[in-house]
C-alpha cells in the first residue's frame, strides 16, 4: 500500500483558538488565507482549518444536532477515492445524517504517528477515527488513545480472524478494526534457480551460495534486492535477519539484546551483502520501491519485500518475471528462526472525539462484510474478515492470494515499545550507520541498546 499526500480539513468550534494552537503552539507555517479559513503547509501536505458552522454550510447541513456529524477519518492509503467511496456508500445507506470526510495523512508512517500523537496529547477531536499502525498499539494502549471496542462491537470476535484482532489489542482490549495487513518474505526467480540446479534457500548460507554461483556467470544481476535506506522498512529487514541468525529483541529480563553475538552476526551479514557486491552499493539509499523495481524488471535473483506484489507479478504488462517467481518465508541459519514481519493498519476511535456515537456507528459499518470486501478489492490481501477469500469477486481481484499462506505461520511483530517511533528512529539511524561504514557493527548495536534502554 503506497501512502499519498492530501489536504487535512477539520471543522473546529473555535477557529481563532485552533489557529493559535497550530501556528504558535506547533509552529506550523500559515499561508495567506480568507478570514473564515486558515491554511498551513506541512512539508507538502496542506492543513485547512474551517469553522464548524462554515464546514456544515459547505455540506449543506445544519451544524448542530444529528444533521451534521463533522466527522473525519484519517489514514494514508493508495486509493483514497476507492476506499472513501466504499465507506461513504455504506454510511449513506445506513446513516444518511452522517457525512464522511477522509483526511489523508502525510506520506511517512513516522510523520503520521507524530501528527496523531500531537492531536491525542492535546486531546484534540480533529479526527474521529484514525488508522493505527501495528507498532503503535502498545504506546496508544498505554496512553489510552484508542477506545476499547470489546463491548462496543461485539461482532468482532465472530467475524474476524483472531490473530488479526490480537495484533491490535492491548491487555485484552480490542483497540482497532483491521482493514489491511502485510507479511514479508523472500521472492526468488524460479527460472534462474532451476537453470543452475538449486532449490529455494533454507539458510542464508544457501542463499549466498546461490548468489555467488549465478552472478559469477551473470554479473549483471543483483543477488538480493532489499530496502536499506534509513526508513521504516530497514527496521523490518533488520528484524528479519536478527531472528534468522538466532537473535531476539529483548531477553527475559527486558534488556535490549540487539547487540548479542547473534545480533552482530545478522548485521555483519547485511553489511557483507553490500561489501561483496551481492547487493549493490545503492542499497543503502533504496526504499522498498527501488528494491522491488530491480526484481520486477528481471534484474535480481532474490527480493525481500512484503507480500502485496503477488497480485500483479504475473501481469506481463507490469512484470518482466511473470510466471518466473516464487515466494517463501525468509531463510534462517540452523540456530535461527524463519520469520515474516507483519505490518498493517486498523481503524481506531479517538477517545476525545466530539462524535462518539457516530464514530462507533461508522466503525461498526467498517467492520461489516460489505466494507471489508471493498477494502479487499481496492487494496488486496491480507484482510482478516472471515470468508472474504471465498468470494469470487475478491478472488478475481486478488490473483495469487493463496501463495501468501506460506508465510503466515511465521509472523513476527516489530519490536514492542511504549514509544515505538523513537525506538524505530534509533534502530534506523544506528543500523544504517553500520551499513554505510560510519560505525563498526558492534559499536552501532551497543549504541542502539544504550539509547533504547530496558523495556521494563
Amino acid at each position: 500500500m503506497q501512502p499519498r499526500i492530501s489536504m487535512i480539513t477539520p471543522g473546529v468550534r473555535d477557529l481563532d483558538a485552533a489557529v493559535r494552537f497550530y501556528e504558535e503552539g506547533l509552529g506550523f507555517p500559515r499561508m495567506e488565507s480568507p478570514p473564515d479559513v486558515a491554511f498551513f503547509t506541512l512539508n507538502g501536505t496542506w492543513l485547512g482549518l474551517y469553522g464548524r458552522d462554515a464546514l456544515a454550510a459547505d455540506a449543506t447541513m445544519a451544524p448542530d444536532g444529528c444533521g451534521f456529524g463533522s466527522f473525519a477519518l484519517a489514514h494514508n492509503v493508495e486509493s483514497g477515492a476507492q476506499v472513501d467511496g466504499v465507506i461513504k456508500q455504506a454510511v449513506a445507506a445506513e446513516y444518511p445524517n452522517i457525512e464522511i470526510q477522509l483526511n489523508l495523512m502525510p506520506d511517512s508512517v513516522n510523520q503520521m504517528h507524530d501528527a496523531l500523537a500531537v492531536w491525542m496529547t492535546a486531546q484534540d477531536p480533529t479526527v474521529d477515527l484514525y488508522g493505527m499502525d501495528t507498532p503503535w498499539v502498545l504506546e496508544f494502549g498505554q496512553a489510552g488513545w484508542a477506545v476499547p471496542l470489546n463491548d462496543q462491537l461485539p461482532g468482532l470476535e465472530e467475524n474476524f480472524v483472531t490473530s488479526g484482532l490480537d495484533i491490535f489489542s492491548y491487555e485484552g482490549q480490542r483497540l482497532g478494526v483491521p482493514f489491511w495487513g502485510s507479511s514479508s518474505g523472500l521472492f526468488y526467480r524460479t527460472d534462474l534457480l532451476e537453470e543452475y540446479g538449486f532449490e529455494p534457500p533454507q539458510t542464508y548460507d544457501d542463499m549466498a551460495e546461490i548468489i555467488d554461483t549465478i552472478t559469477a556467470d551473470r554479473p549483471e544481476l543483483t543477488g538480493l534486492a532489499w530496502p536499506g535506506a534509513r526508513e521504516e522498512s530497514l527496521v523490518m529487514v533488520w528484524a528479519d535477519f536478527l531472528y534468522g541468525f538466532g537473535g531476539q529483541y529483548f531477553d527475559e529480563s527486558g534488556t535490549c539484546a540487539f547487540n548479542s553475538p547473534e545480533g552482530v552476526a545478522a548485521v555483519e551479514y547485511m553489511t557483507g551483502l553490500i561489501e561483496s557486491g551481492a547487493s549493490p552499493p545503492e542499497t543503502t539509499a533504496w526504499k522498498a520501491q527501488e528494491a522491488q523495481t530491480r526484481f520486477v524488471e528481471g534484474n535480481s535473483i532474490f527480493l525481500w519485500h512484503n507480500h502485496d506484489i503477488v497480485t500483479w507479478l504475473d501481469d506481463p504488462e507490469r512484470s518482466a518475471v511473470a510466471g518466473k517467481w516464487g515466494f517463501m518465508p525468509s531463510p534462517a541459519q540452523p540456530e535461527g528462526r524463519s520469520v515474516s514481519l507483519t505490518g498493517g493498519f486498523a481503524f481506531a476511535v479517538n477517545p476525545y472525539t466530539d462524535n462518539m456515537e457516530e464514530a462507533l456507528q461508522v466503525l461498526e459499518l467498517i467492520s461489516g462484510q460489505e466494507v471489508q470486501k471493498g477494502f479487499a478489492i481496492a487494496w488486496g490481501p491480507v484482510q482478516y474478515y472471515r470468508g472474504l477469500y471465498d468470494d469470487p469477486e475478491v478472488l478475481a481481484a486478488n490473483q495469487n492470494a493463496d501463495r501468501i499462506s506460506v508465510v503466515l505461520d511465521s509472523a513476527l511483530n516489530r519490536p514492542p515499545s511504549p514509544n515505538y517511533a523513537e525506538l524505530s528512529s534509533i534502530v534506523q539511524e544506528e543500523v544504517h550507520a553500520a551499513l554505510t561504514g560510519l560505525k563498526p557493527v558492534q559499536q552501532a548495536l551497543d549504541d542502539t541498546c544504550d539509547r533504547i534502554g530496558p523495556t521494563n
